[in-house]
């Protein structure tokens, strides 16, 4: 007959049977990570795309604020998208919600004032490389930042993926602002911050369905 075994012998025997546990690294420096990946995605784009830096604060308010904006949707973005797979980072969530809220009202207020003029012809499809440009530049971001997420809690699946692509999205926009000539207010609202914006929430609205789904038929539903 087998002597009784201790505790710790039971306790041993069960947690040598079970995956090691990836340690999540601190929401900062998650996000100076995804920073670093951005900064080296735009210094690619000096060096190898051929293309140079513009005075953007010099060519008005509209100019400036869209600066201002697309970094505030960007940081914010990103932080939603990672800080909802950490348990305990509630306070962090919120105020990335709120500063993702004051972005929305900017990119509104500058909207509105631009709405009295007649849009350039052919707005649309004249920012189309800008537009294109925007979503190629967030790829490395969002590809460091959703990597980064699925180490979290299996949680807010809609939640991480629209602030990752959004985020990602709005810091593409960015780059493509600091580096495009066109003097056209228009332009810059669209080609640069309207579309990116609202390309990068359609994507993560659809890789939030497609992560919800697919947890819904392996496992216990994600909660939203």
């Amino acid at each position: 007959m087998n002597a009784p075994r201790s505790s710790e012998e039971l306790v041993a025997e069960l947690s040598g049977a079970l995956a090691p546990v990836r340690p999540i690294p601190a929401l900062r420096a998650q996000l100076l990570a995804v920073a670093c990946v951005w900064a080296a995605t735009g210094a690619a784009l000096l060096a190898f795309a051929g293309a140079r830096p513009v005075a953007v604060l010099t060519r008005g308010a509209v100019s400036a604020a869209i600066v201002a904006d697309l970094a505030l949707l960007g940081v914010a973005g990103l932080a939603v998208g990672l800080a909802v797979r950490v348990p305990g980072r509630e306070r962090a969530v919120r105020a990335a919600y709120a500063a993702l809220a004051a972005g929305a009202a900017l990119g509104v207020a500058l909207l509105v004032p631009l709405l009295g003029t007649p849009p350039e012809p052919d707005v649309f499809a004249l920012g189309r490389r800008c537009m294109d440009r925007s979503f190629l530049l967030a790829i490395p971001t969002a590809a460091l930042a959703a990597a980064l997420a699925v180490r979290g809690a299996p949680w807010h699946a809609w939640a991480s993926a629209v602030g990752v692509t959004l985020g990602a999205s709005a810091l593409g926009g960015l780059l493509v602002h600091l580096t495009c000539p066109s003097p056209s207010p228009w332009h810059w609202l669209v080609a640069h911050a309207l579309v990116p914006a609202v390309g990068g929430l359609a994507l993560g609205l659809a890789a939030g369905w497609l992560v919800s789904r697919q947890r819904a038929r392996g496992g216990p539903r994600e909660a939203t």
